[in-house]
């Protein structure tokens, strides 16, 4: 089946795990047509890795880091079906036991970056003209000269691929004081000029990495500063080259997928969230088994908010109206399970904004 042409409106940058996988999946069908999702194959094991940074330690064991990673891909073509979807091995492509560039087969577009070895880019870039999907290119901006440098050699180093490329602009986790609006308007003034694109994505995410001052309180928000990126872009798509399309990291922090799994470096591996329109609801819930009571209570809360759409809105609305209304212990689920549940309501939310403001 040929690999659909329509322009995304939603790019959501999520790891390759179960519970982000499941959460794009039970999307309704009109949403999974206008969101193409950026997979990040995470690290199998070790520490939070730095993006573009070594593979330290490496996986001591190479047949199961190929598990890990062929697992992964087999999930993502899954869940993807016929849909295109970038998908970043960046983590995982300098160890040994990584089966190859030609593991991401169409319609997956692979994904490298300016701060990759030359070797990697060129191969990312034959990988991705023999599949005939086109390459995305993931870029951290740092300010401006020096990232617009090193991705003109980049574009130079794999020029003889002749494939479509698309530009990932990936600024992480934006606040208010660091005025969000003026570094995208700067990354995509200095970078976007550079080529034709075939797609220009701007990633960046407000769920905090730290616990929110009045976490521990039955319910924290946490501003989502990230609400006026859209606004922004539908402006910046009055200038020339593709409308650029926003993207965020779902209900997580941007490091999420630089992490072996949600737990450890996760201060919020026991959680509940909810994507308000200008605010994340957090609700901390022990990870550990026998906390179902505080889980109750807190979807409790979150269905009674002015905030809560209805169990109509989405699979993860769902979820927290039956768990709102049971009792004892089964139903009221575990952090994977959460996560999920999260991911779902927020992909589902932002979608449905794009699409009516689209």
């Amino acid at each position: 089946m040929s690999e659909p042409t329509s322009d995304p409106l939603y790019v959501p940058a999520l790891p390759a795990r179960p519970s982000a996988l499941v959460a794009y999946g039970l999307l309704a069908p009109e949403l999974r047509a206008v969101v193409a999702p950026l997979w990040t194959v995470p690290p199998r094991v070790g520490h939070e890795r730095t993006p573009g940074g070594p593979s330290r330690p490496l996986d001591p064991d190479p047949a199961a880091l190929g598990d890990h990673v062929r697992l992964a891909l087999a999930r993502i073509a899954r869940v993807q079906r016929d849909r295109p979807a970038w998908v970043d091995t960046g983590h995982v492509e300098r160890e040994p036991g990584f089966p190859g560039l030609g593991a991401v087969r169409p319609p997956l577009r692979p994904v490298t970056g300016i701060e990759r070895a030359a070797g990697a880019q060129v191969a990312c870039a034959e990988a991705a003209r023999a599949g005939g999907t086109g390459l995305g290119i993931r870029v951290r901006p740092d300010g401006g000269g020096p990232t617009a440098e090193a991705l003109c050699r980049l574009l130079e180093r794999i020029a003889s691929a002749r494939c479509p490329l698309d530009l990932l602009l990936d600024l992480g986790a934006v606040d208010e004081d660091q005025g969000a609006d003026l570094t995208a308007l700067q990354a995509l003034n200095v970078l976007a000029p550079l080529h034709p694109w075939r797609t220009v994505v701007l990633l960046a995410g407000a769920f905090p990495r730290t616990r929110p001052e009045a976490y521990g309180a039955p319910l924290a928000e946490s501003c989502r500063v990230d609400r006026l990126l859209p606004g922004l872009l539908r402006h910046a798509a009055d200038g020339p080259g593709p409308r650029p399309v926003h993207g965020d990291y779902g209900a997580h922090d941007a490091a999420s997928a630089d992490r072996v799994s949600d737990t450890g470096d996760d201060p919020f591996r026991g959680a509940l969230r909810y994507t308000a329109e200008q605010a994340f609801l957090i609700g901390e819930v022990p990870a550990e088994s026998g906390h179902h009571l505080r889980v109750r209570a807190l979807a409790r809360e979150i269905v009674a908010s002015p905030h809560y759409r209805g169990a109509e809105y989405s699979e993860g609305d769902r979820w927290l109206r039956v768990c709102a209304d049971g009792s004892g212990l089964p139903g009221t689920g575990h952090p994977d399970l959460w996560i999920r549940a999260g991911h779902n309501q927020h992909l589902t939310h932002v979608a449905r904004e794009l699409r009516r403001h689209s």
